[in-house]
């Protein structure tokens, strides 16, 4: 009879410890996204090196692709004053893959020296790698004011 109780006390505790788990991944993956968006506004490579997978490429609102090495450059080079990221939505789609979407707004200079004052609604695809959340993937589509 108490092994029946345990296997039941157990059964209703599991159900909440990977609620548990699953709001630590989703708010892990909130604070890289906002690591993100404050590289800009320091031409922080070496933060944004971190978050960026080997293999990362990504899908520019004007629908060309960038490399890894062209995202760097470009963070290294913009002159932001304003790059925040809001209404983030996380969906873990396994213990070691998910995907984040939201909104970043950015006011400044790009990296070819255009000034910037847009917002863009991104989706990001993040893989949990030797135990560090990695962005594989990005996309990006301007939002119309």
């Amino acid at each position: 009879m108490r092994e029946v109780a345990s296997a039941l006390a157990l059964l209703l505790v599991l159900p909440v410890l990977s609620v548990a788990q699953t709001k630590t991944t989703e708010q892990t993956l909130m604070d890289i996204e906002h690591s993100w968006a404050a590289t800009a506004l320091k031409n922080d490579v070496k933060t944004l090196d971190g978050i960026l997978a080997a293999n990362w490429t990504g899908t520019t609102p004007e629908g060309t692709v960038q490399t890894r090495a062209e995202s760097l450059a470009n963070t290294k080079a913009g002159k932001f004053t304003k790059s925040e990221v809001s209404g983030m939505k996380v969906m873990v789609l396994n213990p070691t893959t998910a995907v984040v979407t939201g909104i970043w707004t950015g006011v400044g200079t790009d990296a070819k020296g255009v000034k910037v004052d847009t917002s863009e609604r991104w989706t990001d695809v993040f893989v949990l790698q030797g135990g560090t959340w990695t962005c594989v993937a990005s996309q990006s589509t301007t939002v119309k004011k």
